[in-house]
């Protein structure tokens, strides 16, 4: 039967304390188990602390500890013996060193957080997405690539290699700081690098490697700022659907902003128009973006108008995804400005020199884009429709998420109440 023992040697104080395994004839392999202790203090024949250390401060934790690597040797034993793995001093090593979080090399990805990324990263170019059943996208890929960008920075500027464990209290504090101070970061920005950051930790978890639990604290996480977002009303979206185009991309690039905007479709699908079909008096779409489901979407009139105009098709674009998007983004607001939405608005525009988004007020035409059109079918459609109503067409999976695209401000719920209050006057309600 395969034994672990820990053993001292000589009387030097202090000395390492030595683990040996062994088995009958088959093996007997001992190296350092990496803790120094007095060896007074250690009866090699009991396995145990003697009763004179009674006074050392980390004489218990030194004993879990010592238990904890037995169980992991045997462990690591019954893995390797159905392997048909050669039991060694080297094997004996390695489990020691795993055991103590010690690397094996500078880029140990089993100890060392960004080696990890870059190998989550690499690894993630020929990965299925199982929620979908297809390849992780590029977008998200380059998501990661930034975010470890970021972590490669903190690096350098704290002159220290993060480890699994460092993934706590104590890295969140600092890279907070770091986000915030060195890269001038809001929240909202700090919130997606944390939530990646969490996925990652959450992959060493699976691997089985040592981390550390802070990760999973719901203190290990920054709230979101309030995003302003724009939407456009249905007055709006009429000027839009009424405007003469001559320019026959541009006239495309407006009937597509009109079928997004009573559609509610992401960019994602809006730009993969192979995706949709008509039926009938319905869009099929056969997978959305984001969750894979499929959607029929009743055809609202303006579309059929459209649809009417261009012998019963969607508008059709010789371009790449991509490069519709940002093709359209660009558009949408030499369309809107020409449809006279130059309401002074207040929003979140990206200054280009700065790569940053700053709140400001601004034309509104200049904070249209793509995800207007979400935004603006949802915000116009809450509270005239049921919620389940709205959330078969945008599949949405629960009611929280949908009224995050609640866009309407205070002002505009104040006017619906004095609406509201107006009509009455029409019924039978007693005023003094």
């Amino acid at each position: 039967m395969a034994s672990v023992r820990f053993e001292t040697k000589g009387k030097k104080n202090p000395s390492h304390l030595y683990v040996r395994f062994y088995h009958s004839r088959e093996f007997d392999e001992i190296t350092k188990s990496g803790i120094l202790i007095n060896p007074a203090h250690w009866n090699n024949r009991l396995q145990r602390f003697k009763s004179i250390a009674g006074t050392i401060p980390d004489k218990d934790e030194i004993s879990k500890d010592l238990e904890n690597l037995k169980i992991f040797i045997v462990s690591n034993y019954n893995q390797s013996y159905k392997k048909g793995e050669l039991i060694s001093k080297e094997w004996l090593d390695e489990r020691v060193d795993k055991f103590n979080n010690r690397p094996t090399h500078e880029n140990d990805t089993s100890v060392f957080f960004v080696p990890f990324v870059e190998q989550f990263i690499e690894d993630s170019k020929t990965r299925i997405n199982p929620a979908t059943g297809k390849p992780i996208e590029k977008a998200t890929i380059r998501k990661y690539g930034t975010t470890l960008k970021r972590l490669q920075e903190f690096e350098v500027k704290e002159k220290k290699k993060l480890k699994h464990i460092d993934i706590g209290f104590k890295f969140f504090k600092g890279f907070v700081s770091f986000l915030s101070i060195d890269c001038g970061y809001k929240p909202t920005t700090m919130n997606k690098y944390f939530s990646q950051i969490k996925m990652f930790c959450d992959e060493v978890k699976i691997k089985g490697y040592k981390y550390n639990p802070e990760y999973e604290s719901r203190r290990f996480y920054v709230k979101r700022s309030k995003v302003v977002d724009t939407y456009l009303n249905e007055e709006e979206i009429n000027k839009i659907y009424e405007l003469e185009i001559a320019n026959d991309r541009l006239d495309k690039i407006r009937d597509l902003f009109i079928i997004g905007l009573w559609t509610g479709l992401r960019v994602g699908d809006l730009r993969e128009l192979n995706r949709l079909q008509i039926s009938g008096n319905n869009i099929l779409i056969s997978s959305t973006e984001k969750n894979n489901a499929p959607a029929k979407i009743p055809i609202h009139p303006q579309i059929k108008s459209i649809l009417n105009k261009r012998n019963g098709k969607l508008p059709q674009f010789n371009l790449t995804p991509k490069s519709l998007e940002n093709l359209f983004n660009k558009k949408v607001k030499v369309i809107c400005k020409d449809a006279g939405i130059t309401t002074d608005t207040i929003g979140d525009l990206r200054n280009t020199d700065t790569n940053r988004d700053e709140r400001g007020i601004y034309p509104k035409y200049k904070l249209i884009s793509s995800h207007t059109c979400r935004r603006s079918f949802i915000t116009n459609h809450l509270g005239v429709l049921p919620d389940r109503a709205i959330m078969t067409i945008t599949t949405h999976s629960s009611i929280e998420q949908l009224h995050r695209y609640d866009k309407k401000t205070n002002e505009e719920y104040i006017e619906e109440i004095r609406r509201h209050w107006e009509a009455e006057k029409s019924k039978n309600l007693k005023i003094v």
